[in-house]
């Protein structure tokens, strides 16, 4: 038989080729590896949600025209919805027994949603009238105004603008509206000094929606004989309309390792508090 070198040769060449693209391979996946390792975590994050209802205020416009009989009169609308505010809590404790002696609270506000921020509602005329009942209501109806979640669910009461004649009106109407507050927790780091470092965003939510309900009678108490109603809508926050506020610090002052609860205020506090937990159990990995 034969040795052929050449061909061996060729073979070990093929043979080293292959070894050295596999190492180099295996080198290339274990620096991906201590590179994801050596990566910083993820920040840990927590929600807290809460349900309440927000106190508002409506300052409107109305004007009427085409006070007559056939097609009916029309109305325009234009105004601004006011919100009471909210804002978040972050409440430190040194423990959570209830020995008041030895109990140390540092409560951090975090301004949300500030109090007197508006909603502009552009001029808009009525929908065409709904739920019409009788003949019609004549050119001169007496026209009211109540304030209705996109349920259908009151507002406010049943407010008596005027005659249809008198043309302008300036309502101005207090009610409370149902909305989800959420804050975003963002734990940090957990030292002594200066504290925990958190941060906290957030938004608040209106839902289900308002709407502002036109209410046409020829009569002006609800109810008389031969009344004729009619009713139009304009609708003045979408359900689902959010109002979110950015991400700010907040610094405890109990030490490093508090007890950490978030409760929701307006300026009152809003609810009971939720109990997140340790400081340290807030932290990414835990």
């Amino acid at each position: 038989m034969k040795f052929d070198s050449s061909t061996n040769i060729l073979r070990l060449k093929k043979r080293i080729g292959m070894s050295s693209t596999y190492l180099k391979r295996l080198a290339l996946l274990a620096g991906v590896a201590m590179s994801l390792a050596l990566a910083p975590a993820a920040h840990a994050l927590q929600m807290v949600t809460t349900a309440f209802s927000e106190p508002m205020n409506l300052q409107a416009t109305v004007s009427a025209f085409n006070c007559e009989n056939s097609p009916g009169p029309w109305i325009t609308f234009e105004g601004a919805v006011t919100l009471g505010g909210m804002n978040v809590q972050m409440i430190f404790r040194n423990n959570i027994n209830k020995d008041v002696h030895t109990l140390v609270e540092d409560i951090q506000t975090v301004a949300g949603v500030t109090a007197g921020t508006t909603v502009r509602i552009p001029k808009q005329p009525s929908h065409p009238f709904t739920d019409g009942t009788g003949t019609g209501v004549g050119g001169n109806p007496w026209i009211s105004i109540q304030l209705v979640d996109t349920n259908g669910k009151p507002l406010s009461g049943e407010v008596l603008l005027g005659r249809c004649v008198q043309g302008a009106f300036a309502p101005s109407i207090d009610f409370s509206a149902s909305v989800i507050g959420q804050a975003i927790i963002e734990t940090l780091d957990c030292t002594n000094n200066p504290g925990p470092h958190i941060n906290v965003s957030g938004s608040m939510s209106v839902s289900p929606g308002v709407k502002a309900l036109f209410i046409f009678r020829n009569q002006r108490t609800d109810g008389a004989p031969h009344e004729a109603v009619a009713m139009a809508e304009v609708t003045l926050i979408s359900n689902g309309f959010a109002f979110s506020f950015p991400k700010q610090p907040v610094l405890g002052g109990v030490g490093g390792n508090p007890w950490i609860s978030v409760r929701f205020a307006n300026p009152e506090p809003i609810g009971p508090e939720t109990l997140l937990g340790r400081c340290v159990q807030l932290l990414p990995g835990n």
